[in-house]
């Protein structure tokens, strides 16, 4: 596939292909009967050329997106006027700060104009963020004006005009959206027939072995009602799952130095360095670093608290999904987009003295529309660690095993992390020698 002529980045404005490139065995003539009338007609150069700010560096074959539109006469306190002076371009552009996709980087065609500023790019998101409510309060308006940016009135007798814009808009997004499709029925493809492969070699000497294993487990997940985590973000739990903060003598894993944070005064030069860090360092275990330190220093800071956001909002990397939602729980605990998490206590039964452990789930809605999961155990009560050789089980919905991972000795807390669809079942399998819990889960 053509790759574009150098990698995006954060604050850049691309021009789009009209010439739309697809993974697998997928073509034009067969994709412009998906696409909607507005994207045709780009498509068939019959509209004007379209552009795209970059939100995020490009993850695979993936990057997020802003869609700007050369629609000048449609600004107003959401769709935001970039004067061409600012960016480098030979035409105002209307940022749209409401409509963030993802897309191939593939698509991208050229950078065009000068890269924005880290203020104005900031800002930018913040906008969209506030409209979505993902924000408290958006830019003042006199700082926007500053940075060269023009918001329109909002005028109630434009409002329809603007949402028929809107529709618009959204509609010819098509573009963007469904090549990603395309491209993760592909992925899905590949790492079937590798799965396909790797079964027929074994099946000849596994098959009576594993039609027994199968069967119990099947039956065993089948007479189990199971637990619907899309429930649980309309508040709708079982009296057994409980917010962490209930939980008495919970010997957390994630103990830090945020305890004594009082203590220690926030620098708001290094937290704005380490929020730099996040869209402008390519370095992947820096971002890392910077985005748990964050979560040590930066308790209650708004700006920190937004960067966080963005990066949920806009990453599909489990890893550093997981680690961003951590550090956001520290320093803003209720905000709603570090998504769900709720656990459970667990009685492995007298072959352990009673012990009991807590099982902790969370999930996240992600970019690509799949859904993250976290799955954690942590001992309860005086022990500090869990008990050797404890063992935590990700199964299918057919009771193969899709991972595992064993405690250790002096384990605080072991961990399982995957994406799944919504409606995806699986279960999971705490066990320990002879003493087995299961539980069943819908996404």
């Amino acid at each position: 596939m053509r790759k574009p002529l150098a990698s995006p980045q954060p604050g850049q404005i691309w021009e789009l292909s009209r010439q739309i490139r697809y993974y697998g065995e997928f073509y034009p003539n067969e994709s412009h009967q998906l696409y909607s009338s507005q994207a045709q007609s780009f498509l068939q150069g019959k509209t004007p050329p379209r552009y795209v700010m970059i939100v995020t560096e490009p993850e695979a074959e993936i990057v997020s997106v802003m869609v700007l539109s050369a629609e000048t006469n449609f600004i107003s306190n959401v769709d935001v006027l970039i004067p061409a002076d600012i960016s480098g371009s030979t035409q105002d552009l209307l940022a749209e700060t409401w409509h963030i996709q993802p897309m191939l980087v593939d698509n991208l065609l050229q950078p065009i104009g000068k890269r924005l500023s880290r203020d104005i790019y900031d800002s930018l998101l913040s906008l969209g963020d506030y409209f979505h409510g993902l924000a408290n309060q958006q830019p003042e308006t006199n700082y926007l004006e500053q940075l060269g940016l023009i918001l329109g009135a909002n005028e109630a007798l434009k409002s329809s005009e603007i949402s028929l814009f809107h529709q618009r808009e959204a509609a010819w997004s098509d573009i963007l959206t469904i090549p990603v499709a395309v491209y993760h029925t592909y992925l899905k493809g590949v790492e079937l027939t590798s799965q396909i492969l790797k079964e027929q070699l074994q099946i000849e000497q596994e098959l009576a072995e594993f039609e027994l294993s199968q069967n119990n487990l099947l039956s065993k997940f089948l007479n189990k009602t199971p637990t619907i985590l899309s429930q649980w973000v309309q508040h709708i739990f079982a009296t057994e799952w409980q917010a962490v903060s209930t939980l008495p003598n919970l010997a957390l894993a994630t103990r830090s130095s945020s305890g004594n944070l009082q203590n220690f005064p926030s620098n708001p030069d290094e937290i704005a360095s380490l929020i730099q860090q996040l869209s402008f360092v390519n370095d992947e275990t820096q971002r890392q670093s910077a985005i748990k330190q964050l979560g040590e220093i930066a308790v209650g800071n708004s700006e920190a608290i937004q960067a966080l956001v963005n990066l949920l909002r806009s990453t599909s990397d489990d890893e550093l999904l997981w680690i961003a939602v951590e550090s956001l729980r520290k320093i803003d605990p209720e905000n709603p987009a570090a998504g769900v998490k709720r656990m459970k206590l667990i009685d492995l039964g007298m072959e352990i003295a009673s012990k009991t452990v807590a099982l902790a789930v969370a999930f996240l809605q992600k970019i690509d529309g799949d859904v993250s999961v976290l799955l954690q155990v942590y001992p309860t009560g005086n022990d500090d660690y869990l008990p050797p050789d404890l063992k935590l089980i990700l199964q299918d919905d057919s009771g193969e095993i899709w991972r595992e991972v064993t405690a250790r000795r002096a384990d605080v807390c072991i961990q399982l992390k995957f994406s799944g669809e919504v409606g995806e079942r699986f279960s999971v399998q705490i066990s320990l020698g002879n003493t087995n819990f299961s539980e069943n889960f819908v996404i």
